[in-house]
């Protein structure tokens, strides 16, 4: 017998908006982990902030990022991140 694995519901809370969701990522993860391992559904390619697949728009929330490269400064100012290279320092609310 293998238990079910639970959603974990502790950690950081993600809230998305469109469609409505929230799900939970431990302290430490990029927002592309999260994501994923939460089967939200996210395009990512190269993971490491150069192709821009995983852009994902922030509503709210304190992070940090290491990568815009591919972003530009109008977009970086209405919230978006590479989900790759987003790290998240609190809840976050995603569009």
């Amino acid at each position: 017998f293998t238990p079910v694995a639970e959603a974990a519901t502790s950690g950081l809370k993600f809230t998305k908006l469109q469609p409505a969701r929230e799900f939970y990522a431990p302290v430490g993860t990029t927002l592309l982990e999260a994501l994923e391992s939460n089967k939200v559904p996210v395009v990512a390619a190269c993971r490491a902030g150069v192709c821009g697949c995983c852009k994902t728009k922030v509503v709210s929330g304190e992070y940090t990022v290491s990568s815009t490269m591919t972003l530009t400064d109008a977009e970086i100012a209405e919230g978006y991140v590479l989900a790759c290279s987003c790290h998240p320092q609190g809840d976050l609310v995603l569009a």
